[in-house]
């Protein structure tokens, strides 16, 4: 009977007409056995009736007596009808307040209408069910977990709220195609922004190391514990990647064991809080942070597809499973990874592209972190004094180590400044280690007690030594967590932990009760691995370049994790969870270590002789592999240039080159490259990659050209390439979070050097302002021909400066402003110079918000115009009156070719303008309609002229 009445969850209750309402005493009766099947929690219950005088102590021991869930259920129906229709109805009215211990009989409560007395609400209901009070526990334990961020110093914490700053997240489409910036956190879960794949469950979040993932969904589950985050999750289980590296091959657990003993533990009825979980998934916000850092070798292609939540298997096999939605389908995922990592499409909901500070982002976290306003200040002017510096604060981790050393030195001398030279990553992570070693020094009253940088690397060379044996040991096989053993073993000290280079992380499998250990940061292991490769008198030739064959052997193979069909198919043997960048990390500072500003510094740790001998094994091989790699690029003709594609590998060898510092090597490259085109689009090339570019590019001795279209140079990009503007016909920057300070420069240095011919700007943070700024160049340099300023934000006020500057230009060829918002009055100024404009050949003034006025003096100006040969007129707000004015101009105009009036508002009878306007006119091939107001079985009475498209 149970299970009938179970199986039938739409109960009727209507009643004949004119019948009287059940009492609750006769509703608990005629539906007992369906709330014998529903009601799961019996203590929450119980504890309301006795807390209300309703149940005696004696009633919930005889309760408590009863074997199953069951009979415990028809045991209270029984003891709560005996005791009349008040204890009834506030039975009840426990199942309507409790939602979350007793929501499958909320439709039930819905269909009866029930609707508590007066006396019955003054009546307390204590929420005492397991799922409610394990959100409560989860909510309180990830709040104080996420409170504090282990800083990158000395075992030192600091408040979160202290130390988060926002930075720039941007919607991306599968093909890394902006779709928008990420404003408030909540907007990741908003589908009605981003979405690339509907059936995806994961938002996936990318960027380089150091950019800021891990402290993000730091943020978010602080958020999510203070309830500031309203996405309608009620758990949150996060997860760091690599500890699925703890698990051995043999080693199996279920999915709730997964869930609760590498989380948080349920204090009570661990079974009911897993099937609520299991009932409700869409309630569930899960973390996975660091993908790429998993290392395993277990095989995922011996295990099904499909995998019980009860049953036992491979943790990778429920992560897996998680990610795939084959395990509580409609949860949502957040799932971090460096770039590179590329996961097959049908996983993904969101991609998320982190790019670091921006020009604002970096002034708040200064002000976050220099609360001293005069300290500040000093800081920010010695950024702004040094692009190199800065570029390099665009990153996160690097910019926290920058102004922690800056804090440090400062503490120990009031006039210590900012470096003021060319500033490498590795001079970074080398003045970190320093304050490291310096903090272990006794504290002195004088201020001035430290050491030399070399005196303090030399009194710590057996320390620094130990760790980075281990750090070799563990790159050597992408392991990233160590276990007591294996510090033990390195002959690491507890006074070397103290340091600070280490953290102890939670132990997850295998490891009982001993304390596990990471690097504080992956970047930091890797340089303690160069660092052992540079300082080990042992180390030979094979080893000290072996993580360069590690990067070159899969250069040619897409980056993946995980050897299963929903991702991208792997080359037979390849490791299941390759990501290389802890090896390009490892190979750029050896390159720093070993540049000769370094040998200084060694002397004192390695004999002078061992220094020479690895540096010029290193060299050897630079040189030997760039001719290598430069030779297998794509290549292309054109007239005037001869193009390279580069892949983004090619970045980071430009970054190895650059902290080798040997303006011989940056010669070398620049002569093997053969072109003088390079196009370095979609390379994931930062601000602080362009010090590495014009470290090669400055070498040339030709103009060239330089395409850095989709990658994230920002203004302080622009102002790193100050050594290559004097160079530079061809200068491509769209998609690259340039503002009107990078223009500024741009203008100021261009302009000096009068060759730019091409100027590519599309879709950055430009405003009027920097629109200013490129008006002047195309007015002051006349070799600028062509200039791509479209999807900023330019208004009428900065369009009418450009039309004016083009006016005045005798050699501009091509102007794209697609996507700004010049509106009417802007075009009108753009008609002026389009009027008998000698050389203007093609003009988009597509998607900028151009009325019937506006394209009707746009249409007037072109009945003056012999140049133009093609205009696109897409996506703005040109009705039939317009159609009219462009018709009339066509019947004059026999130099136009192309005109383009997709997306407007155009009906048929605008069409018959222009259709009849062809007649007159031979000259032109096309005129683009689609998307306008017109049928299909109105574009058939036009069907006849070849040159009218509307479909």
């Amino acid at each position: 009977m149970e299970c009938q009445v179970c199986a039938n969850l739409e109960i009727s209750v209507e009643k004949p007409p004119g019948a009287s309402p059940l009492s609750f005493i006769a509703l608990l009766k005629v539906y007992r056995e369906l709330l014998v099947s529903r009601i799961r929690n019996t203590q929450c219950l119980i504890d309301n009736l006795i807390k209300n005088d309703y149940f005696s102590t004696e009633d919930a021991e005889i309760v408590v007596q009863f074997p199953t869930q069951a009979d415990k259920v028809r045991k209270i129906l029984d003891l709560v009808q005996s005791k009349g229709e008040e204890v009834s109805e506030y039975f009840i009215r426990v199942l309507q307040k409790v939602t979350d211990a007793y929501y499958e009989l909320q439709p039930w409560l819905d269909e009866i209408g029930y609707e508590p007395s007066e006396n019955i609400c003054s009546k307390p209901v204590v929420n005492t069910d397991p799922v409610s009070r394990y959100c409560q526990k989860l909510r309180y334990e990830l709040g104080r977990d996420s409170k504090f961020v282990m800083s990158y110093a000395q075992r030192e914490e600091m408040l979160l709220e202290e130390i988060y700053s926002n930075s720039i997240m941007e919607l991306v489409s599968f093909t890394n195609e902006s779709l928008g910036e990420v404003c408030q956190l909540e907007a990741l879960f908003d589908d009605a922004v981003g979405l690339i794949n509907e059936d995806g469950e994961t938002i996936y979040v990318f960027g380089d190391a150091g950019i800021g993932k891990s402290i993000l969904l730091q943020k978010i589950q602080s958020l999510w514990a203070r309830k500031e985050l309203d996405i309608g999750a009620k758990f949150f289980f996060r997860f760091r990647c690599r500890m699925f590296s703890c698990f051995k091959e043999d080693e199996a657990i279920c999915l709730k064991d997964l869930l609760f003993k590498y989380n948080c533990y349920p204090d009570q009825d661990p079974a009911e809080v897993f099937h609520h979980i299991l009932q409700f998934p869409h309630t569930v916000l899960f973390t996975f942070d660091g993908f790429d850092e998993i290392y395993s070798n277990f095989d995922l292609s011996s295990v099904p597809e499909m995998c019980s939540p009860n049953e036992p298997i491979h943790p990778l096999v429920l992560l897996v499973s998680l990610l795939r939605g084959k395990l509580l389908k409609g949860s949502k995922k957040i799932l971090t990874a460096r770039t590179g990592t590329e996961i097959q499409r049908n996983i993904i909901r969101k991609k998320v592209l982190l790019r670091g500070f921006s020009s604002n982002n970096l002034k708040e976290y200064t002000a976050v972190f220099f609360k001293d306003e005069g300290q500040r200040t000093l800081v920010l002017n010695q950024l702004e004094a040094n692009p190199n510096l800065c570029s390099l604060c665009s990153v996160p981790l690097f910019c926290w180590i920058i102004f922690k050393c800056y804090e440090h030195f400062h503490s120990m001398s009031d006039s210590h400044e900012l470096p003021d030279c060319s500033v490498t990553l590795t001079d970074v992570f080398l003045l970190m280690i320093e304050v490291h070693l310096n903090r272990s020094l006794k504290t002195s009253l004088l201020k001035n007690n430290a050491r030399s940088q070399a005196e303090m690397f030399k009194s710590k060379k057996e320390t620094l030594l130990a760790l980075g044996k281990m750090a070799y040991k563990g790159m050597e096989n992408s392991f990233f967590i160590f276990e007591q053993e294996e510090v033990s073993s390195a002959n690491i000290s507890e006074e070397d932990l103290q340091l600070g280079f280490l953290r102890t992380v939670k132990g997850y499998s295998g490891c009982d009760n001993q304390s596990t250990y990471e690097f504080l940061h992956l970047t930091l292991q890797s340089f303690f691995t160069a660092l052992f490769l540079v300082i080990e008198e042992k180390v030979g030739a094979k080893e000290l370049l072996q993580f360069f064959n590690e990067c070159s052997s899969t250069e040619t193979a897409q980056l993946t994790c995980l050897r299963i069909p929903w991702l991208k198919k792997q080359l037979a043997g390849e490791d299941p969870f390759r990501n290389n960048e802890h090896f390009h990390f490892t190979n750029l500072f050896l390159c720093g270590l070993l540049s000769r500003s370094k040998q200084k510094l060694f002397r004192h740790l390695v004999l002078p002789a061992v220094v020479k001998r690895k540096r010029k094994t290193l060299i050897t091989y630079l040189g030997e592999s760039m001719k290598s790699h430069l030779k297998g690029l794509t290549r292309s003709r054109f007239p005037n240039y001869n193009q390279i594609q580069v892949q983004p590998n090619f970045v980071w060898m430009l970054r190895c080159l650059y902290e080798t510092q040997s303006e011989k090597v940056g010669k070398l490259a620049a002569k093997h490259m053969h072109a003088n085109y390079i196009k370095l689009t979609y390379c994931n090339a930062y601000s602080a990659d362009c010090s590495a570019i014009s470290f090669v590019v400055h070498h040339f001795q030709k103009r060239l050209a330089l395409d850095l279209d989709n990658n994230n140079i920002n203004d302080y990009g622009v102002k790193q390439l100050l050594p290559c503007f004097s160079k530079l016909a061809v200068i491509r920057l769209s998609v690259n979070q340039v503002t009107d300070h990078g223009v500024r420069i741009l203008y100021e240095e261009l302009s000096k050097y009068q060759i730019v011919t091409f100027l590519g700007l599309y879709n950055n943070q430009i405003t009027d302002v920097g629109a200013k700024y490129v008006a002047k160049l195309i007015e002051e340099c006349s070799s600028l021909e062509y200039v791509k300023i479209g999807a900023n934000k330019i208004t009428s006020e900065g369009g009418k400066c450009l039309a004016q500057a083009i006016q005045k230009s005798k050699t501009m060829f091509e102007i794209g402003m697609w996507g700004n918002q010049v509106g009417d009055e802007g075009a009108k100024a753009f008609a002026e110079a389009l009027r008998n404009h000698p050389r203007l050949t093609n003009v988009s003034l597509a998607f900028n918000g151009i009325t019937t006025e506006g394209g009707k003096s746009i249409a007037e100006a072109m009945r003056h115009n012999n140049s133009v040969k093609i205009f696109w007129l897409t996506k703005n707000e040109l009705d039939d009156e317009a159609a009219m004015s462009f018709a009339e101009m066509l019947k004059v105009n026999n130099k136009l070719v192309h005109l383009w009036l997709i997306q407007n508002q155009i009906t048929a009878k605008g069409v018959k303008y222009l259709s009849e306007a062809l007649k007159e006119n031979t000259a032109i091939k096309e005129v683009c309609l689609n998307g306008n107001l017109i049928s299909q079985e109105e574009a058939k009475a036009f069907e006849n002229e070849d040159r009218i498209i509307c479909f």
